[in-house]
């Protein structure tokens, strides 16, 4: 389980309070989540030259995300009523679950990071027909960024325009890097059992940065925006009416 700080975020324009928790790896990394709209508020990333780097979009307090309705958004069959909501947080020994619930829909956010810099958000949702997450990257850390889908196509190339890749159902592959100690028993992740598929990977030669990605979800979204691009992973339910869906982000040092 990593390290939990949490600490006071803002005030909205209502007069609620906002709270910021900061999940933090042996490595000194972290996650910054906020309760308003259980949005992922920063990605703190330490690069080969030992610099930290702020991966997403952010903003220093609540303000920023109550009048930017893009960044770090959670959404729960598109944009409605859970993403002004303060969700309740609780921790937990993956890291930090937030859960809300408007009339008969009810969703649940596990968020985590590993030793190993893999982010994870695993989604849990009822009574609705999607559920995602957006992260808007900051093309200061990652410029000049090339992509690789694991679709049909094998789509490749800058990241231009907005664009929507159907993933096709290719088993994640994990390698271990030199520098790694083997298994982390702290990791949230479950590469085995949780049906992961390599989505994309996202490569900034002039950072010497690779972004992973991968999902449970059938599509991602990429996007090119102002100031970086936005990366969106999107499922429907199954069968039984429920989404059990998980999207994990890998950063490492080339």
């Amino acid at each position: 389980m990593p390290s939990i700080k949490k600490e006071a975020f803002g005030k909205l324009e209502d007069g609620r309070k906002a709270t910021l928790y900061t999940l933090r790896n042996n490595k000194g990394n972290e996650l910054k989540i906020t309760d308003y709209g259980a949005r992922i508020v920063s990605v703190r990333f330490r690069n080969k030259d030992f610099e930290n780097k702020l991966v997403l979009k952010s903003y220093p307090d609540v303000s920023g995300y109550e009048k930017d309705d893009a960044a770090g958004i959670v959404y729960v069959d598109g944009a409605n009523e859970f993403d002004k909501m303060i969700w309740d947080a609780e921790y937990i020994i993956e890291g930090l679950k937030l859960t809300a619930t408007v009339g008969e829909k009810s969703a649940e956010i596990i968020y985590s990071i590993s030793n190993d810099n893999e982010i994870s958000i695993k989604y849990n949702a009822k009574g609705v027909e999607d559920i995602s997450t957006q992260l808007i990257f900051n093309a200061e850390t990652l410029p000049d960024s090339d992509f690789k889908i694991y679709d049909e196509a094998k789509s490749e190339g800058k990241i231009s325009g907005k664009n929507i890749y159907s993933i096709i159902d290719k088993p994640a592959e994990v390698l271990m890097e030199i520098g790694m100690f083997g298994y982390d028993p702290g990791c949230p992740i479950d590469w085995n059992a949780a049906g992961l598929k390599n989505a994309a990977d996202i490569i900034s030669e002039a950072a010497d940065i690779m972004l992973n990605i991968y999902a449970t979800q059938d599509n991602l979204h990429l996007e090119e925006v102002e100031g970086g691009f936005a990366i969106k992973t999107s499922g429907t339910k199954s069968a039984d009416g429920e989404i059990k869906s998980q999207t994990v982000y890998v950063l490492k040092n080339r």
